[in-house]
């Protein structure tokens, strides 16, 4: 049985800021609480070039780079840069990050505890060669199934490859001190394979309640869109293959004649270039594309008049809870959700937005057109999402709750801190 360890955190994920995107904010925002609990947490990430796969300008060419992010120590280590479908790509992509990584860990000061991002598997292969080699005890963070995943939506298409898979991340998950993941179906899914119910914490996804707040609209993002007048419908996050985003497209193509309303579509990913094709082969005009960073986000959900979500009609995506959907509950913004669910089943009952099944594209335009015309109705929901996310899904609540979980419990620091959008320095 292992002991509980000492306060030397050592985070470890190919993905972390400058990078946005799910788990880049997630790790960002569980990294600067752990401070105010008194951890020593440090971060061992990638040199960052996710999701357009292309080195951020001012990392290219160096090994390893240091830097700080909110007062916590980032060490980067060399990757192949890379995204998109192709297999071999990509396994360079998470490979050699893993080779960098290993050896930067295995030569680097001992943590007391490694936290250990699930995505992708193999960096599984350095918490078990920590635990063996440098008796370092790990938490694995399970924010997706990923073997299941990509066996659903036919990534992974070798049975020998799926079963090597599987095979891995059970010995990860086994050996693991605790396992972490963000949803009850999730927590329901480890028991299932055999962990105990003292290993597997909950640890949801959340978002900065005092950075993403209702404000008022952002004149300068409404000039920068020429959305002045408009009721503003947005998508932000990867533009990936499991979030279906074709429904929202062809949602768009339905309503094009609505002058009113406009789809703003922020973020990157392997699916933005054909997404962008469809557009135009359709002349949509009601369709934009733009880009934004994380510390703008709070003006960004200003100009918002509500948020989609959209996942693929898969039995993996019932178990998810997007974590887009908090930034825009906390700032006062309904969600309008295309999925089914945990994360449909919470919207549903909290009364913070409006569910429609995925991929349907006619009940989705239904419902955009529907909550346009109900601007009260629109402001109900908002408040209501507001309070849900300010009583139980700030970072500073799910944080202080996961760490009574597994025996941590110590008050925050006095001091709150830089909040999420504050500082970067590179040295």
């Amino acid at each position: 049985m292992v002991t509980m360890p000492g306060r030397r955190w050592l985070i470890l994920t190919q993905y972390y800021p400058p990078e946005v995107g799910a788990p880049q904010i997630r790790l960002r925002s569980v990294a600067r609480e752990l401070q105010r609990h008194g951890v020593e947490v440090e971060v061992l990430t990638a040199v960052p070039n996710y999701p357009t796969g292309r080195i951020f300008p001012g990392y290219g060419g160096r090994w390893k780079v240091k830097e700080n992010i909110d007062g916590v120590p980032v060490t980067r280590t060399w990757v192949y840069a890379g995204t998109g479908k192709s297999v071999p790509v990509r396994l360079a992509n998470y490979l050699s990050f893993t080779f960098t990584a290993l050896i930067t860990a295995l030569t680097g000061p001992r943590p007391d505890l490694m936290l250990v991002e699930s995505q992708p598997l193999s960096l599984g292969l350095i918490a078990i060669l920590m635990k063996w080699l440098r008796k370092v005890p790990y938490i694995y963070n399970v924010p997706d199934l990923q073997v299941d995943a990509a066996r659903q939506m036919g990534f992974m298409k070798s049975r020998s490859f799926l079963g090597l898979a599987f095979q891995l991340e059970n010995l990860f998950l086994r050996q693991s001190w605790k396992v972490s993941t963000v949803t009850h179906r999730f927590i329901e899914h480890f028991r299932g394979r055999g962990l105990s119910e003292e290993q597997i914490t909950f640890l949801p996804n959340g978002a900065d309640t005092d950075f993403l707040k209702p404000r008022p609209p952002s004149d300068r993002l409404l000039d920068r869109w020429g959305l002045h007048g408009k009721k503003v419908f947005l998508y932000v996050g990867t533009h990936a293959y499991y979030h279906g985003l074709e429904t929202l497209i062809e949602a768009a193509t339905l309503l094009r004649m609505n002058s009113d309303i406009v789809f703003l579509m922020v973020g990157e990913g392997p699916e933005r270039a054909r997404l962008k094709a469809m557009c135009v082969d359709r002349k949509l005009d009601n369709v934009i594309f733009g880009t934004s960073p994380y510390e703008e986000m709070d003006q960004l959900y200003s100009i918002a008049f509500a948020s989609i979500a959209t996942l693929r009609n898969i039995e993996v995506a019932k178990g998810m809870r997007l974590s887009k959907i908090f930034p825009s509950l906390s700032c006062g913004v309904p969600v309008i959700y295309s999925g089914f669910g945990e994360a449909a089943d919470l919207i549903g009952a909290t009364k913070c937005g409006m569910v429609v099944e995925p991929e349907n594209p006619t009940l989705l335009a239904q419902a955009v057109k529907t909550l346009a015309s109900q601007p009260e109705t629109r402001s109900d929901l908002g408040r209501s999402g507001r309070t849900l996310v300010e009583r139980e899904y700030s970072w500073s609540a799910i944080v202080q709750h996961w760490l009574s979980e597994i025996g941590l419990n110590k008050e925050p620091e006095s001091a709150t801190g830089q909040r999420l959008a504050g500082t970067v320095t590179t040295h």
